[in-house]
């Protein structure tokens, strides 16, 4: 690209922060940050500490809210933290008297002896009252040790009641449907429900019964039963008998499946608890004694996942509020999949909300008020921000905090006034020459991805911008690349109104995406009917029906325009907050304001990377459904890394062990019988299972079948009818001859045991280790069965032809003294999986004397 297409301009009217709303968030300690901090708690009657709980495991205090520079000190770190999935230090509650005693408890995932237990342990501080107090040495009190046979619905969250006893909340244990059979059983182990136990055995308070979780020193548990408890003495349970032998006392409420989080309301007392669903509902409780609230019986009002097992003695208490997941409802105001728990505002600096229950949602990014009415309660949609995952109160003036997962950061609820500075309109951007025909404004750069994300069935146009002209792009081969704040991302969508037919195109909406100091933001204008003009689109984005004329039936189709806090769960700090704006998917030719060429090269050439690049033809690339030949493995690995890695990798914001990112190798990536966080009630799904669909997680969430829910699940309707295709041949066909090195071990050297098996040894002596015989497709127990390649001239142009064994990757590297390789500058030089079978790489000759080998490496 010449230097004179990198056109700087400060016409622009997109301001560096997004539109503002009556009810705001801030920071609220300026740029103080966390590293997934997912609790937020104070010592009873302080008004300048706040203590936050890392989920990896440590606990840090900010000794003044109210200064003017606020910092953060680590106070514990407990060894052995599990934080996989949606473990972790998850809950901190001081005890009453801490100022004196010190006192405080929490919840956290531990690793002991290869299995995991979640933990709730009491800590003692040396100095309670200093500003940053230290831990005790050694002072860890365990009270409760559960086994979990999984990593998800933990709960994790206590307090202290105004009644003196510490309530606790747990999960069903995990995966999906309740299949560890713990939701509706008070005699077995401490798994979903609220539990309410005295920490100091006050007079009166029992033993509780024994259980392999319960430390005891000289046979005396650590911890009492209240006396009031509601399941003290009962003989039966939902109509059938238990025992006393094994009746778990400890339960103030049970029925729960995932209650992430609750809190007290210092007004009422009253304890408001969020629970988290499972396919179609998520659920906001007020707690009483003894309550069951329906788990897994009901999913909040509704039948749940086993109610065709419910006794007919079984009776439940409905959720206060409950509200349908992403795309199940006609008002995405009110939808999301994971809820978290809040606090009823009880400050006076936003009077609007005095008395109201403050909550959210972590995927969808609402965030909502609620008041109790008479009838229904009464819940409106007060802003969104994705990510957040607990609430808490400024110590000094009762504001609400949130705490946000994804930034790290915490974020203070205020109120501002609604600014008119924001550009109404598209045309008001100066994005655009002319919105007519979508001309774009000097230094607005066209670009083009090799795979589009999925849009259901939109067809999309790109642009870039760096308005100042200067700043730059710092370059990764692999990983996100980092942008200077200024830069703004354009993205447009049509709608072909009869498929097939570009005739028949209308614009729906125009995304822009803005980096600036903090991070992101992004907003949306709606193009008029009269297709002339957008305008911007409210916080809460739009939903609307299309006229769908779909292979000569018509049909309606529904168009998502996302929130602006939707468009920060995707565009992540650990997504590099631009999707699609990376190496492997600008890795190709597209014209550009009338030049021609790699998009890589042209934006090179203008000097808008900060750091070297590397030649594009040596660069991997992502590769369509229909790029047939190269293996089915390549275009689904492509598929999964646009679709699903930006949540869904080492770091990223997805609570799953599997890693969608196409540089890995497929065994890195977790996914061939990957377990997932929740298998649908059956243990026979797995993220992918090799020659079986119906089981594959995967292709089911792809799919939107056999009971899974769509993932993504934002701002989509549709499914993607090539990549359904794309995954059913990779699943059936290709995936059940891949050999892993495991099976290939077996058949060719007849055993996994023999150290003459093993990947590092050589058993016929020709140098090449096992593993290298089998990247190689070679035979290991011959000399002469070696991997090699065979040069040639042929017009002009030197070739090496070699065999390529399938999903392999193989680039040649060049050199002039056998001392220093570089990879070979050529077309096909790229690296890509290749399909088994003799394959060439040819280049222009050289004057130079040139040595040349082959890197092998499995995908």
């Amino acid at each position: 690209m010449p230097q004179n297409l990198r056109i700087p301009n400060p016409t622009l009217t997109v301001p560096a922060s997004p539109p503002s709303t009556v009810i705001q968030l801030v920071p609220a300690f300026g740029a103080l940050s966390f590293s997934e901090p997912v609790c937020l708690a104070t010592p009873p009657g302080n008004t300048k500490q706040l203590f936050v709980c890392e989920k990896g495991g440590i606990l840090k205090v900010i000794p003044d809210v109210s200064a003017t520079t606020p910092t953060a000190s680590i106070i514990l770190s407990p060894t052995n933290v599990t934080s996989d999935g949606e473990q972790g230090l998850l809950g901190l509650a001081f005890h009453p008297s801490y100022a004196t005693n010190g006192y405080f408890y929490v919840f956290y995932s531990v690793t002991q002896s290869f299995s995991v237990y979640q933990r709730v342990s009491r800590f003692t501080m040396s100095n309670p009252t200093a500003a940053v107090p230290s831990v005790v040495p050694g002072s860890e009190l365990i009270l409760i040790n559960q086994l979990d046979q999984a990593s998800n619905h933990n709960g994790g969250d206590l307090h202290f009641g105004p009644d003196g006893y510490l309530y606790i909340s747990v999960g069903d244990e995990g995966g999906a449907d309740d299949q560890l059979n713990n939701s509706q059983r008070i005699n077995l182990d401490f798994f979903s429900g609220l539990l309410r136990i005295d920490v100091d055995k006050k007079p009166g308070s029992l033993a509780p019964k024994s259980h392999a979780a319960i430390p005891l020193d000289a046979g005396v548990a650590r911890f009492a039963i209240p006396p009031d408890n509601p399941f003290v003495g009962v003989t039966t349970f939902n109509g059938s008998a238990v025992s006393a032998s094994t009746l778990r006392t400890e339960f103030w409420a049970v029925g729960l499946r995932n209650p992430w989080r609750f809190s007290f309301d210092s007004g009422t007392g009253e304890l408001w608890l969020a629970d988290v669903g499972q396919n179609n509902y998520e659920e906001i409780n007020v707690i009483s004694k003894g309550g069951n609230y329906g788990w897994a019986y009901r999913e909040g009002k509704n039948p749940g996942a086993k109610s065709s097992q419910a006794p007919s003695g079984f009776t439940s208490i409905d959720p206060l509020y409950e509200y349908r997941h992403s795309g199940q409802s006609s008002d995405s105001d009110f939808e999301g999949n994971s809820v978290t728990g809040g606090v009823v505002y009880r400050g006076s600096r936003i009077p609007s909300l005095q008395g109201a229950y403050i909550f959210a949602d972590y995927s969808s990014g609402n965030i909502w008020s609620m008041r109790r009415t008479t009838g229904a309660p009464t819940v409106q949609r007060i802003l969104g921000q994705g990510g957040i995952v607990a609430f808490g109160t400024d110590p000094s003036n009762s504001d609400v905090l949130l705490a946000d997962i994804n930034s790290g950061t915490i974020h203070r609820l205020t109120t501002g006034d609604v600014g008119t500075s924001f550009p109404s309109t598209l045309s008001e951007t100066g994005l655009f020459t002319d919105v007519s025909d979508l001309s774009p404004a000097p230094g607005l750069l066209p670009y083009e991805p090799n795979v589009p994300f999925w849009s259901d069935y939109a067809v999309k146009r790109r642009w870039m911008i760096i308005p100042d002209g200067t700043s730059k792009i710092t370059w990764s081969r692999d990983g996100s690349w980092t942008f200077p704040s200024g830069t703004i991302w354009v993205k447009h969508f049509d709608m072909e109104m009869t498929r097939g037919n570009p005739a028949t195109k209308k614009r729906l909406e125009t995304r822009l995406i803005v980096k600036n100091n903090s991070g992101v933001y992004g907003v949306s204008y709606r193009w008029n009917d009269a297709q002339t003009e957008a305008t911007l689109v409210d916080d809460g984005g739009a939903d609307f029906d299309l006229s769908i004329t779909d292979n000569g039936t018509p049909r309606t189709q529904r168009w998502r325009i996302p929130s602006r806090a939707e468009c920060l769960i995707c565009h992540t700090p650990q997504a590099g907050y631009a999707l699609s704006f990376n190496t492997r998917q600008l890795n190709r030719s597209n014209p550009i304001n009338g030049f021609t060429g790699n998009q890589l090269d042209l934006f090179n050439d203008s000097g808008i990377f900060s750091n070297a690049i590397e030649r594009p033809n040596v660069l991997p690339r992502h590769l369509r459904s229909d790029e047939t030949t190269y293996p089915a493995e390549a275009r689904v690995r492509s598929y999964l890394d646009v679709n699903c890695a930006y949540c869904h990798k080492s770091g990223g914001t997805a609570p799953t062990a599997w890693d969608g990112r196409a540089s890995l190798t497929l065994d890195q990536t977790g996914l061939i019988n990957g377990i997932p966080t929740s298998n649908g009630g059956n243990a026979a799904n797995k993220l992918v299972v090799p020659g079986d669909l119906a089981h594959s997680i995967i292709y089911n969430r792809v799919a939107v079948a056999n009971g899974f829910t769509r993932m993504p699940p934002i701002a989509s309707t549709e499914t993607d009818p090539a990549s359904i295709a794309l995954l059913t041949e990779w699943i059936t066909q290709s995936l059940p001859a891949r050999k892993t090195y495991t099976q290939w071990r077996q058949e060719k050297l007849g055993s996994l045991t023999s150290p003459a098996s093993e990947p590092g040894a050589d058993p016929d002596g020709d140098g090449r280790t096992n593993q290298q015989e089998f990247l190689a497709a070679t035979d290991p127990l011959s000399g002469s069965s070696v991997f090699s390649a065979a040069p040639s001239i042929v017009s002009g142009q030197f070739r090496l032809s070699f065999y390529a064994p399938e999903n392999r990757s193989i680039q040649a590297e060049a050199s002039t003294n056998l001392s220093t390789w570089t990879l070979w500058d050529i077309p096909g030089n790229d690296g890509l999986p290749q399909t088994g079978g003799m394959k060439n790489l040819q280049g222009p000759m050289s004057d130079q004397k040139k040595f040349f080998r082959l890197r092998l490496k499995e995908n």
